[in-house]
């Protein structure tokens, strides 16, 4: 076994000529030997990990390998709210800014992330708030659970539940408790009482009345001792404590939006029972705006618009647009998906009985047909939309504009496909990735293979098609760099591979970190 190399305090500076074409040129321009090396992206900076007699310490350096800060921390978490949480042994937790100034001392035996504009501290007595300055918040009592800041109010609980604490099966027994809420300076607003509550958003929180019991009748084989409610009245309260929507609801959930906040105009309530009753939709005064007339509602919302399911079991139930502006169904129950488009329009799956397989299709909402679709998926995330036809025979993939016209398209003889979510085809190249007897290699748009099918993963770094890196099967998990035809720029024995903005190129492996500058000669060829 190979002697490993000493451990080195900073990287070695040089300017190694490691590979030149007419195209590109790879230079290395540093190597430290440490155990790691990666970018904190919402920071900016870089996060090395070093060896100190078989312990790893953590330090904040630059990209040249500078080290920006004088401590050597045992534990770092990633960037929340603008603020990271830090942890030295034999000081305890504490924060850091994106300046990476301490903010607030390392002194806390226990911490959270920062959320909202601050963050819950333990300081060995009690469990207390700490604003980004250090400003420390004191509860007025002592309860068992508190939870983050949210709208200007602290959800508290004086019963510590957790999961497998309940008899039944709850989607919410994360939030189950005895809870209420007190205010930014600690003062309790509203005594605990709610059996389940959740966090304040825009001045109103949902909450669920109830009692909680045991009783050995609920003991089986999973779970003894644990507690039961006969009832569970859902509403909502203000921060008075007052009940916008009475207590009465077997259950309320929120809508979401497309950018995943919540819906400020409706909720979803459950009314009847779960045995005989149904959903129905009310608006934030409690009045409802349907009859109970949903088997199952999803959480999906936009302008007016939300989907409804045949029965609760989301497998294969046909999905329905309902149209709360008209009151009335736009759709009734027949699509296999549907997504919302920001230009209005609506994506949906059906089975085409004319082509014999699914299709995803553009609609307005009277149903038409924006394009003919004979598409198996069309990707809408980024402009120009990809539309992919994928029969048992053939395999087709497409650039659109949202009007269905055809700006570049190519038939392939297999399914380029690419491990994970990363996207297989490069329309820039042409290039794209294919799978062979479970190995992944390259090849152009006409067929001709560039890389056969030999390694373990193939990614297309920052999707320019110029850069790929791979993990070769005989050093499985190991990841190496090549250019778009083949040319291995970076042999695979790197543990983290990356390739930054500035063409910088991070390696992680048996000789430590290496950092290299890689270089487009042509000028069509941009930065990356």
């Amino acid at each position: 076994m190979p002697e490993e190399k000493k451990y080195s305090e900073k990287p070695t500076l040089c300017k190694e000529l490691v590979y030149e074409d007419s195209e590109v040129k790879l230079t290395k321009i540093w190597t430290w030997n440490i155990r790691n090396f990666y970018k904190e992206d919402d920071a900016g900076v870089f996060v090395a990990t070093l060896n100190k007699n078989g312990k790893e310490k953590y330090i904040f350096v630059s990209e040249d390998g500078k080290q920006l800060t004088d401590l050597e921390f045992d534990e770092i978490w990633d960037y929340e709210d603008d603020m990271l949480k830090v942890y030295i042994k034999g000081q305890g937790y504490g924060f850091l800014n994106k300046n990476l100034e301490i903010t607030i001392p390392l002194k806390y035996e226990r911490a959270r992330e920062f959320e909202n504009g601050y963050a819950c501290v333990y300081d060995g007595k009690q469990w207390l708030y700490v604003d980004k300055k250090g400003k420390e918040i004191r509860l007025k009592k002592s309860y068992e659970r508190i939870e983050n800041f949210s709208d200007g109010m602290v959800r508290v609980s004086t019963m510590a539940l957790k999961f497998g604490d309940l008899a039944y099966h709850s989607d919410y027994d994360d939030d189950a408790g005895k809870w209420g809420y007190t205010d930014l300076t600690g003062k309790e607003i509203i005594k605990p009482q709610y059996i389940y509550a959740f966090d304040f958003i825009n001045d109103r929180a949902i909450v669920v009345k109830g009692e909680w019991t045991k009783d050995k009748k609920w003991d089986n084989e999973y779970n003894q001792n644990c507690y039961w409610t006969e009832e569970e009245l859902w509403g909502v309260i203000d921060k008075n404590g007052n009940e916008i929507i009475p207590c009465i609801y077997d259950e309320i959930r929120e809508f979401m939006n497309d950018d995943f906040s919540f819906c400020e105009d409706y909720y979803q309530v459950h009314v009847g029972g779960w045995k005989e009753g149904k959903w129905a939709v009310i608006d934030r005064n409690g009045k409802f705006v349907t009859e109970p007339i949903f088997e199952d509602v999803s959480y999906d919302y936009c302008n007016g618009l939300l989907t409804v399911r045949e029965s609760d079991s989301w497998d294969d139930v046909p999905l329905g647009i309902y149209d709360l502006n008209e009151n009335k169904f736009l759709f009734e129950p027949q699509f296999d998906d549907v997504r919302f488009l920001d230009n209005g329009n609506i994506l949906v799956e059906v089975f085409d009985k004319e082509l014999g397989y699914k299709i995803e299709k553009i609609i307005d909402k009277t149903g038409n047909e924006v394009f003919k679709s004979a598409y198996t998926s069309i990707d809408t995330s980024k402009t120009p939309w990809q539309a992919i036809k994928e029969t048992e025979n053939s395999c087709s993939y497409n650039l659109i504009d949202e009007q269905g016209n055809i700006l570049d398209s190519n038939e392939f003889q297999e399914k380029p496909t690419a491990p994970d979510w990363y996207n297989p085809i490069n329309f820039d190249t042409r290039i794209y990735i294919y799978k062979e007897n479970d190995k992944f290699g390259l090849k152009k748009f006409n067929g001709e293979i560039i890389v056969p099918a030999q390694y373990e993963k193939i990614h297309n770094f920052k999707n320019d098609g110029h850069l790929y890196y791979f993990e070769e099967v005989k050093y499985s998990g190991k990841k190496g760099l090549m250019k778009s035809d083949g040319t291995i720029l970076i042999q695979p024995d790197c543990e983290y591979i990356d390739v930054l903005k500035n063409n910088k190129i991070i390696c992680n492996g048996k000789n430590g970190t290496e950092v290299y500058m890689y270089e487009l000669k042509q000028e069509e060829n941009k930065c990356l």
